[in-house]
């Protein structure tokens, strides 16, 4: 059975998730080390509390202390000794932090000299942490909309600290699906974007401004290697307003090419289908229509796409 069917399946228990993911912390927290029951620990939730509290209870419901601690627990990111942290924003029991694509989840990063940085800030449907290898993984089941379906269809995506990435990197599935689901474990600003592809996204919303269609600008989403310098590339969905009142969604990759402050645009289209199961990452050109049922799974076909150094960009590949 696929992860898709195992996990639609699991849709309505998620207090058998919520149970499994106890027992892992509980497991977790009676193997660790004497540092993850440090009493600094209690600074750093406090440091959280603050940080979070500020940035939340702004025009909401008030996130106090108190209920704000119900939803922190303590808990293993990367086996290096020291306590880090999960905010689990379901148990604040709130529609304000909850809607069709689940709860808010954020991971924090316990430091031994500083306060804890986080590492994770998105919306969950459900979640399981597991060991493989000696490395902690996380899989989560987030909105259909992040694998091209829709709503309540199971989307998996699984991801694990890496420490030369120093960020939350992608990992296959337990049933080893290694798509890239285009979600970027903390979300960026729009000062850590390259000047250029910020150019590209405001061109597209200015065009589309003067055709009556008021899209706002989007930002780029941190995607693996696909031009094989071992620098993270981007992915990049906007509107493209061809006619009046009239707009459609493409994707544009953006490759680094050696030089991280000024990526070019490797390639364009509707869609395509990353994987990191090899390193680069593989490219295809997605071909969908109403006939094949356009954004689900139901795919017309794939065009597979290689590097070209010499013209920096994305081309189709030698069937050869």
């Amino acid at each position: 059975m696929n992860d898709a069917r195992r996990w639609t399946e699991r849709a309505t228990g998620r207090v058998v998730i919520g149970a499994i993911l106890s027992l892992t912390a509980a497991s977790t927290m009676m193997a660790a080390k004497p540092a993850l029951r440090a009493s600094r620990s209690a600074d750093a939730k406090a440091y959280i509390v603050r940080t979070v509290g500020r940035e939340r209870s702004a025009g909401r419901d008030q996130l106090t202390p108190a209920r704000f601690a119900a939803a922190i627990t303590v808990i293993d990111i990367d086996r290096d000794g020291i306590a880090d942290y999960m905010v689990d924003f379901e148990k604040v029991i709130h529609t304000s932090w909850c809607g069709t694509g689940g709860c808010d989840l954020e991971l924090w990063r316990g430091s031994a000299t500083g306060h804890p940085i986080r590492v994770w800030n998105e919306m969950v449907r459900e979640r399981r942490v597991r060991n493989r290898g000696g490395e902690i993984i996380f899989d989560f089941d987030f909105h259909g909309s992040y694998c091209g379906t829709f709503g309540a269809e199971a989307c998996l995506a699984s991801f694990a600290w890496d420490k030369s990435a120093g960020r939350m990197i992608e990992r296959p599935t337990p049933g080893g699906d290694t798509t890239v689901r285009l979600i970027d474990p903390v979300p960026i600003t729009r000062a850590q974007v390259p000047v250029n592809i910020v150019s590209v996204e405001r061109g597209a919303n200015a065009q589309c401004k003067a055709n009556g269609i008021d899209e706002p600008d989007g930002l780029p989403v941190s995607i693996p290697d696909i031009d094989g310098d071992g620098l993270r590339d981007w992915s990049l969905t906007s509107a493209v307003c061809d006619k009046p009142g009239d707009f459609e969604l493409e994707q544009r990759l953006f490759a680094t090419a050696g030089d991280a402050l000024h990526p070019v645009m490797a390639a364009a289209g509707v869609r395509f289908n990353l994987s990191f199961a090899t390193r680069p990452a593989s490219v295809a050109l997605i071909n969908a229509s109403e006939s094949c049922g356009g954004y689900t799974d139901k795919i017309c076909s794939q065009t597979p796409m290689t590097w070209r150094a010499a013209s920096k960009k994305m081309e189709v590949a030698d069937p050869r």
